[in-house]
């Protein structure tokens, strides 16, 4: 019995498919084939984004719609998914060229959880039942650092570097209100991890195509490969894969059953990282691999789960290190094991010591949002936006940046003490690693990284790792009585 305020209990989905005598319908409600199908179908869908621009901006609003439907209704298992989605489908609408505003996924999300917050709210009455007010204390400590950028630039040139910087913490903020201690089951766990794969199976799908295509004009040097990255930013589309690849080990060792499913997961998971690796960004890698190590180290006090883990480690690192990586490191002319063999920080350090810089000029409330900028232009000769969002909060919002961050950490910290030992800990732990260490490299440039880290405040659970079986894959056959009410 699950004693969250959110709901009495935790629903689960039968194991045991009812069968119904038609072979079709039954092949149709068939866990195996629904997922399947799932992530194959973001195959044709990536590339017809990427040949209509307009194709593109029409997905991307009946995401959203999607989403606010869900929210309206109070199907609080529907929103996380949509959110989840609309995070990792960010990258895969900025680079087929969707008109959208930059920030479209991060407002979206912000969007989409104030609905299902109102939602919920309404029915309860009153606004008394927030379970943490954290994150409004987060608000509080960023408004001066907008406020100094208003009085010196106005509304209409501040807004810009505003929403730029902060867009990330309004996902936070909002997702934190209303993820915080929500209990997720581990049939609804596999389809969270499935709304965050499906995007990035897309996005590597496109890569490769850019990949083949440019096969005779094609050279590598040690540096981020445009090309192989899909024609679009290799950081961001780097980060975005060692995320699918993160949620595709997580489906493996915690989905039950289905193993035709699974070897399509474990087949894209792998092509992932190969693909992660010819763009040449370290970082989506780097990231992949430390929360990787974090997620399998919690999983030692679960034995079904640690025996799968550590079947898995020694396939993928047998595939990639005696299989794969020397092919592709070879078809790169050795260039990919010069770029990883490399330490130059591409002036991400000098950069960071720039905002310490600036911090310990102006202490207390910093320089304002998006103003550290003018420092870097003073040193750089051009404008060059911080990759260390750490360092970013020093600078610009001085010591209540520091105590913005402690915030942060304190939330993550009481959720992992709240999980227990075992996969729950395990998923909390990895994705907030996962988020802290992208903000290391990449500041908060994606709407998954705000996103994921909200979804470490997560109650996960798990009655015993493998006794669930997923059916639909969305929605869910129980929409209406399912984890938010």
């Amino acid at each position: 019995m699950n004693s969250s305020p959110y709901s009495p209990e935790v629903s689960t989905v039968d194991s045991t498919p009812v069968l119904t005598g038609n072979p079709a319908r039954d092949l149709a409600k068939s866990a195996n084939i629904q997922i399947i199908l799932f992530l194959l179908i973001h195959l044709p869908l990536a590339l017809l984004m990427e040949l209509s621009p307009w194709f593109s901006t029409i997905y991307a609003t009946i995401v959203v719609l999607f989403g606010l439907r869900a929210a309206i209704l109070r199907r609080a298992h529907l929103v996380i998914y949509s959110i989840a989605y609309i995070a990792s489908c960010e990258v895969l609408w900025r680079m087929s060229r969707a008109h959208l505003v930059w920030e479209y996924a991060k407002y979206a999300i912000v969007l989409i959880v104030l609905f299902a917050l109102l939602a919920e709210w309404q029915q309860r009455g009153n606004f008394r039942r927030i379970r943490t007010v954290v994150p409004i204390f987060i608000l509080a400590l960023l408004t001066p650092g907008v406020v100094l950028t208003v009085l010196e630039l106005g509304i209409v040139e501040g807004r810009d570097p505003i929403s730029f910087n902060l867009a990330a913490y309004l996902v936070i903020i909002m997702a934190a209100l209303y993820l915080w201690d929500r209990p997720v089951s581990q049939t609804q766990t596999v389809r969270i991890l499935l709304a965050i794969m499906a995007p990035a199976v897309g996005i590597t799908f496109l890569a490769i195509y850019y990949t083949f295509r440019s096969l005779e004009t094609l050279e590598f040097v040690a540096a981020s490969n445009w090309i192989t990255s899909g024609s679009y930013g290799p950081n961001q589309v780097s980060n975005i894969m060692g995320l699918g690849a993160l949620a595709g080990t997580m489906l493996l060792v915690l989905m039950p059953r289905n193993q035709g499913a699974k070897l399509l997961i474990l087949i894209a998971t792998i092509t992932m990282l190969v693909q992660g690796l010819l763009t040449f960004s370290r970082g989506g890698i780097y990231s992949f691999v430390l929360a990787l190590a974090f997620f399998g180290f919690h999983l030692l006090s679960n034995g079904r789960a640690r025996r799968r883990f550590v079947l898995l480690f020694a396939v993928v690192s047998v595939a990639l290190i005696v299989g794969l990586y020397p092919m592709v490191d070879d078809f790169t002319g050795g260039v990919l094991s010069e770029r990883f063999s490399d330490t130059d920080t591409t002036a991400r350090l000098e950069l960071a010591q720039i905002d310490i810089q600036v911090f310990l000029e102006n202490p207390f409330v910093g320089v304002g949002v998006g103003k550290v900028d003018d420092y870097h232009e003073a040193y750089f000769g051009s404008v060059l936006s911080t990759h260390t969002e750490f360092t970013r909060l020093f600078a610009e919002h001085g010591l209540l940046g520091i105590i913005t961050l402690l915030f942060l950490l304190w939330m993550l910290f009481k959720r992992y003490i709240a999980n227990p030992p075992g996969p729950s800990r395990a998923i909390s732990t990895a994705f907030a690693v996962w988020s802290m260490s992208i903000m290391v490299h990449s500041a908060m440039r994606l709407a998954a990284i705000p996103l994921i880290l909200a979804l470490a405040l997560v109650a996960w659970q798990f009655s015993s790792l493998g006794t669930e079986q997923p059916a639909a894959v969305l929605p869910e056959p129980n929409a209406g009585s399912s984890v938010s009410r």
